[in-house]
């Protein structure tokens, strides 16, 4: 037993996992340890990846308040990660409330900024303040190019030169103030970035951040449904990748396998939309389990509605979404226990690097 939990520990699973597969195959809820949250649907950016910025907004979207009530709730009490998303989350000019009221109740999570970087001083003021209230604080800045190359993506003239200001800047923070501050950017894969992956490896590389390379997602949420951005050529930069159990089930997919796996949304982790709406993760984007100015999380959490969710979630054929996949497998030790089996070198490394 010791040995499984040495193991466990080092690869990223939680100890309690054989606990969280018991209580999902009897469908008794667990509590969300992961809370992907949208403090609006407002974006500034003109993607080709995506149709947001096209949709109507919400005219009145969760106020610090409201959002204050909602992570007080005991319901979210195990959380240990808020990632704050949209549209684009700097849109809102109250965005350091927000992340003030959420660090109020839950003073140990971490705070994920997601940003398109188009409003870089307010991204970089947000991490700046979370640094002087000693938040848990990581931002991810997009990057799917470098130069004109970004630019083009996003749809923005100037967006790479505000990329790269704000990554600088928030590396010049990070060595004031270590761990205290993560600072990552984030590519998406698909015909349209496959030849600048390289360069933004390398730069990602020379600035010393990390870099999340991201399957292009089809779903409501994006509003692009049907519009197919990759062919086999993305076999190659996905095989390029550090061998990861996520990395695996993309090759998976890519040579036809199935790429189902106990899913752990409505379980462990959700979607706060901010019109109040909860919800499982991005592919189920319209399968709402109740609002939170009509119930409470806990009562939309345990009710009816949800429990008919989560049964539409245990026939989901998968997806390739990294968190959604990434929290799932630590809220599981299958996927991540048979990957190292079958990859003992890299959990040898692992182990010995403490990671």
């Amino acid at each position: 037993m010791k040995t499984l939990e040495r193991i466990a520990r080092h690869t990223g699973c939680v100890i309690s996992a054989p606990k969280n597969i018991a209580l999902r195959a009897l469908d008794i809820p667990l509590k969300p340890r992961w809370v992907v949250f949208m403090p609006t649907d407002r974006c500034n950016s003109r993607c080709l990846h995506c149709n947001i910025w096209q949709q109507k907004t919400t005219d009145n979207p969760l106020r610090p308040d409201e959002i204050e009530k909602i992570f007080g709730d005991g319901l979210f009490e195990k959380v240990g990660c808020v990632m704050l998303t949209g549209g684009e989350a700097t849109t809102r000019s109250d965005i350091n409330e927000v992340i003030l009221r959420i660090h109020k109740v839950l003073p140990e999570t971490l705070i994920q900024l997601s940003t398109n970087a188009l409003l870089p001083q307010r991204a970089f003021d947000a991490a700046k303040m979370a640094m002087e209230h000693n938040i848990n604080f990581a931002v991810g800045v997009s990057l799917d190019g470098i130069g004109e190359a970004h630019d083009k993506m996003r749809g923005v003239k100037g967006n790479f030169e505000k990329v790269d200001w704000l990554l600088r800047k928030l590396v010049e923070l990070r060595e004031k103030h270590g761990s205290k501050l993560n600072v990552a950017a984030g590519i998406v894969l698909s015909d349209f970035t496959l030849d600048s992956l390289e360069a933004v490896r390398q730069y990602a590389r020379g600035l010393c951040i990390g870099l999340v390379e991201q399957w292009y997602n089809e779903s409501s949420f994006y509003s692009n449904v049907g519009d197919k951005k990759f062919h086999q050529e993305l076999y190659d930069a996905v095989k390029s990748q550090q061998p990861t159990p996520l990395q695996e089930s993309w090759l998976g997919s890519l040579k036809g396998k199935s790429i189902r796996f106990p899913c752990f949304a409505l379980y462990r982790f959700c979607v706060l939309k901010c019109n109040g709406d909860i919800v499982p993760c991005l592919n189920k984007w319209d399968s709402t389990a109740g609002n939170i100015r009509e119930s409470s999380p806990s009562q939309i959490w345990y009710g009816q509605r949800a429990k008919e969710v989560r049964a539409g979630i245990r026939n989901c054929k998968g997806c390739l979404n990294g968190w959604q996949v990434g929290w799932s497998f630590e809220s599981s030790y299958h996927q991540i226990l048979s990957f190292y089996l079958r990859h003992p070198k890299l959990l040898v490394a692992k182990v010995c690097s403490g990671s």
